[in-house]
This record gives structure tokens, C-alpha cells and sequence, in this order.
């Protein structure tokens, strides 16, 4: 027998209903509304969790009640949730609950590290460039220039040196997640740079480049929202001392823009994927990928669009 998990960290659900093999709660494509997927024979049926209550006879002051009246806002941090996970870290404490890669990790230290030097110089600056940070980060003379910076932030706050560095240390780890972003960023840009490459190459087939051409109008305002996105983040971490004299404000603020970021970036995540293994080139491949993105795109970002498109 399974040991009993705890409702408050994990979807425990103890209606039957919930033991279903195979089923799993996710956002409709159309409507993004939380349902609850269960097998039926070669289909699948989907049941909105908000009538689950009242078709199972689940009493409404019940645990089960409670955790169903936190799929919604659990599904805008994970695409698929299944009885028995554990609730999203995001709901639960504020982290994420997504895993990072240690080069994110070492381009936010990176990161840091500049400002804390260049903070010695009055001048604080971002460095945005793997490879610069990466040189700066091995140089010899770094770590010296980092441990007088944090002798002097500590002074100038009037705190221990090790609070400082505990201090920032949490602040590279929040930031890791948006560097974890950028370079997801970079991925989705490269789909519109590779339309291009396809606009280029489909110029004479008059259907497929018309459709091409509506694409573009859909992504780009989107691209240009994401990077602005981006810019705001930078804006407000480029100075380590008001991070710092700020700290539990700017945590919360790389948070909630993480958070804000990763639900954008989620509903990419499986055209992106097929973006990834294609070889840019004339085909059905491409062509099935190429309808498949326009209705990916009119599906998720035409409403905003609508005016734009009627003068493609």
C-alpha cells in the first residue's frame, strides 16, 4: 500500500475518480481551461475541474475541493499535472519549480561579479556576453576585487561582509532563472529567423509565402514584447547596492517577472521543439511545421494581431 501523501505539498486526492490510470490535469488548447483528461477506450474525455465537485458528489469544504481550486493556478507553472505530484514551489514558497542548467548559474555570477567590481569604480555596468563574462570571471585578479567590493558594500550598508555575500548569492540564484529564460528567448527569436530563411526560399510559391508573411505579423510584436520584458528585468538589477538596501522587494520582483516569462514561454514549448530538429530547407517537412506554427500562432496571439493582419 502507497503511503499516504500530505495534502498541503502534493494533489492527494482520495476520490476514486482521481485513481484513474493515466489521467492528468492540463489547460485546454483553446480555452486554456483547467480540465481533468481521462482515458476513454481510443479517446479521451475531457472534464472541466470546476464541475468536478458537483458531478462526483465531492463536498465543497473537502481537501479534494481544495486542491481542485488549485490546478488553475498550478497549470500556469507546470503543462501537465497528474494525482499524486507535488504542488508547484512556486505556490507552495515562492521558488521555482523548474529545473536550471549550471551555465545559467555561471552567466548570473558572472553577471554579478561585474557589478560588484564595477561598484568599486562608481561606475556599475551588464555584461550580457557569455564569453566576456567568462573571461573577467577567470581572471586572477577577480576574486581579489570581489572580496574588497564586499568589504566595502557591507561598510557602506553597515552589515557583516557575510550577509552581503549570503545577500547575493540568493540574488544569483533568482537570477539564474532568467538567464534559464534568455536563452529559451533566443530559441523562440530563432523560429522567426528561420521563417525569414524560408520567406527567402518560398518566395515563388505564392500561397506558402503569403502564409509566411502572416506569421511574421503575428511573432514579431510578441518577440519585441518578450525583449522588453527582458530590458525591464535588466533595468531594474543593474545596481547591486539598490539590490541589495532593496533585497526582499528585488527577489520578489525577479520572481514574479520569472514567473511571468515561464508561463509565456510554456505554450512554446512543443513547436519549439519541432523548430529545433528542422533542417531549413523546400520539403513537406517543412510545409507540415510551417501550417502547423500559423495555426500555433493564430491560436495564441492572432487576437491581439487582428488589425494588423487585415493589412497583410
Amino acid at each position: 500500500m502507497s503511503e499516504k501523501r500530505d495534502p498541503s505539498v502534493y494533489f492527494a486526492f482520495t476520490h476514486k475518480i482521481f485513481s484513474i490510470e493515466g489521467a492528468y490535469f492540463k489547460l485546454t488548447h483553446d480555452t486554456r481551461e483547467p480540465c481533468y483528461y481521462v482515458n476513454l477506450g481510443e479517446m479521451k474525455g475531457a472534464i472541466p475541474t470546476k464541475s468536478i465537485c458537483m458531478e462526483f458528489g465531492i463536498e465543497e469544504d473537502s481537501s479534494d475541493a481544495r486542491l481542485l481550486g488549485t490546478i488553475g493556478r498550478a497549470l500556469k507553472y507546470v503543462r501537465e499535472i497528474r494525482p499524486n505530484d507535488s504542488i508547484p514551489r512556486e505556490l507552495l514558497d515562492g521558488s521555482a519549480s523548474w529545473s536550471i542548467e549550471d551555465r545559467h548559474r555561471e552567466v548570473a555570477q558572472g553577471r554579478i561579479t561585474i557589478q560588484v567590481i564595477s561598484w568599486l569604480k562608481g561606475n556599475e555596468e551588464i555584461l550580457l556576453n557569455f564569453s566576456e563574462l567568462e573571461t573577467i570571471a577567470n581572471d586572477p585578479q577577480t576574486k581579489e576585487k570581489v572580496q574588497e567590493a564586499f568589504r566595502g558594500i557591507a561598510k557602506s550598508l553597515g552589515i557583516r561582509r557575510e550577509d552581503v555575500v549570503s545577500k547575493i548569492d540568493e540574488i544569483v540564484r533568482e537570477l539564474a532563472y532568467i538567464e534559464a529564460l534568455r536563452e529559451y528567448n533566443a530559441k523562440i527569436k530563432k523560429i522567426s529567423t528561420n521563417l525569414q530563411r524560408l520567406a527567402n526560399i518560398y518566395r515563388r510559391d505564392r500561397s506558402t509565402s503569403e502564409d509566411i508573411s502572416r506569421m511574421q505579423v503575428l511573432i514579431e510584436p510578441v518577440l519585441r514584447e518578450y525583449d522588453m520584458t527582458f530590458i525591464d528585468i535588466d533595468a531594474q538589477t543593474c545596481e547591486v547596492m539598490i539590490m541589495l538596501r532593496n533585497f526582499q522587494p528585488t527577489i520578489e520582483t525577479i520572481r514574479r517577472k520569472r514567473d511571468e516569462l515561464h508561463q509565456r514561454f510554456m505554450v512554446w514549448h512543443d513547436i519549439e521543439k519541432k523548430w529545433e530538429k528542422l533542417i531549413i530547407e523546400e520539403g513537406q517537412t517543412t510545409e507540415r511545421l510551417l501550417k502547423e506554427t500559423y495555426q500555433f500562432l493564430a491560436r495564441n496571439f492572432m487576437q491581439s494581431q487582428n488589425w494588423r493582419l487585415g493589412g497583410v
